[in-house]
């Protein structure tokens, strides 16, 4: 017997608002965002109180407080009331996220960089007519609704990309829960040099899109920099600045949706490294940089969405010594990577792209966690990198 599971899926939409509307739009970016900044205030007030005054405001508190707030300041009452309570509900799940150790404590947002989203969480106040979206407090609108909605339209959220904006209709789906894939096991190995390396051979080269427009990045925020603050000359120069960095952006992004929806469709589970890949790029660099060109990080998520829809999975595996495991022998030893692309294993001679080598690494850790019932991932992991630290220690004496 089939079982039902709800999912959601997004769809987005390009918008065409009128002057009048994108200026009101703006208007309501530069409330919401005073919002947010407002609101987080007021919790961090709360918070840096004594232990024994302390108070927690939750989102339901502050949305009762809006009335007052909408009555004594006009440009708060423009802004649709549910708008402004969903963006306060945001606000909360972000430090509900911070109390659990999920993420770190909210940001402030700043104008030019952390632009809120216009979200109207009742359906009934919103609806899509052919190629009319009407918005509360807006009007008709001109959308390119080039996809027909699945399922029951639950939010619509306004948001702009520099001069562009989208719509984005999250829908409520019931499907029948996908059966368990049985199509082969793949491994994949992220690098920068190549996107992905899998275990079956075949390795994809980086366009390497901001590299290309790295010399023209670089000419456009030189002009930036050289225009005075508040002028209207800066504002079209870092217009162009934002043009620039969304091509490469959306490059990079149909790069990965394509190699995302190859190995979704053709494998029913896919391996890849547990690699901390905001920590990565926190660190800086060259490297840090070079990896968020790649997007490895949205590489995953994309893989995981895409797989879950079609029953498949995403196993995450320790990258511990990969690069210097001989997929063949199982011998580690560094001289065995001979350089970026080569590996030529010292114990028993195999010869091998260096990239594929390590994902056929990965295939192999992840078939004997499921053989050996060692656990869970996470703890597999660990077991593996303790192992391989003491092989490189003996390794090393042995040469001393």
């Amino acid at each position: 017997m089939l079982r039902l599971v709800l999912r959601h899926k997004a769809f987005r939409f390009r918008v065409y608002p009128t002057p009048r509307q994108e200026a009101r739009l703006r208007s309501w970016e530069n409330t919401l965002r005073s919002l947010w900044n407002l609101a987080h205030e007021q919790r961090l007030m709360g918070y840096g109180r004594s232990k024994s005054e302390r108070r927690y405001p939750t989102a339901f508190d502050q949305i009762n407080e809006l009335t007052a707030l909408r009555a004594e300041f006009p440009w708060f009452a423009d802004v649709p009331r549910n708008v402004c309570a969903q963006l306060l509900v945001e606000l909360d799940k972000a430090w509900q996220r911070c109390f659990t150790k999920l993420a770190r404590t909210p940001r402030w947002k700043r104008k030019g960089h952390d632009e809120p989203g216009l979200c109207e969480p009742h359906p009934k106040a919103w609806r899509i007519d052919g190629h009319v979206l009407r918005f509360p407090k807006l009007g008709p609108m001109r959308i390119v609704a080039h996809l027909a909605l699945e399922g029951v339209p639950k939010t619509c959220t306004l948001k702009r990309d520099g001069d562009q904006w989208f719509a984005s209709v999250a829908c409520e789906i019931s499907v029948a829960d996908p059966p368990p894939r049985t199509e082969p096991v793949i491994a994949l190995d992220r690098g920068v040099v190549n996107i992905v390396a899998d275990s079956d051979g075949r390795i994809l080269k980086n366009p390497r899109f901001y590299e290309h427009a790295m010399r023209r990045l670089a000419r456009a925020q030189r002009v930036v920099s050289r225009r005075k603050k508040g002028s209207r000359n800066r504002e079209k120069a870092k217009a162009r600045v934002m043009r620039l960095s969304r091509k490469v952006r959306r490059q990079r992004d149909h790069v990965l949706h394509g190699i995302s929806s190859t190995y979704a469709k053709s494998h029913g589970t896919v391996v890849v490294e547990a690699l901390r890949t905001k920590d990565m790029i926190r660190v800086g660099g060259g490297l840090a940089r070079s990896i968020g060109a790649v997007g490895w990080g949205r590489l995953i998520e994309q893989l995981r969405y895409k797989l879950a829809w079609s029953g498949g999975s995403l196993i995450e595996v320790n990258p511990a010594y990969s690069s210097q495991t001989c997929s063949a022998c199982g011998h580690v030893a560094a001289e065995s990577r001979c350089s970026q692309a080569s590996f030529v294993c010292v114990a028993c001679g195999l010869v091998e792209h260096a990239d594929v080598n390590a994902a056929r690494v990965l295939k192999s850790r992840a078939n004997r966690s499921a053989l050996l019932g060692e656990g869970t991932v996470p703890e597999a992991a660990q077991r593996t990198k303790k192992r391989l630290r003491v092989v490189r220690r003996k390794a090393e004496s042995s040469a001393i």
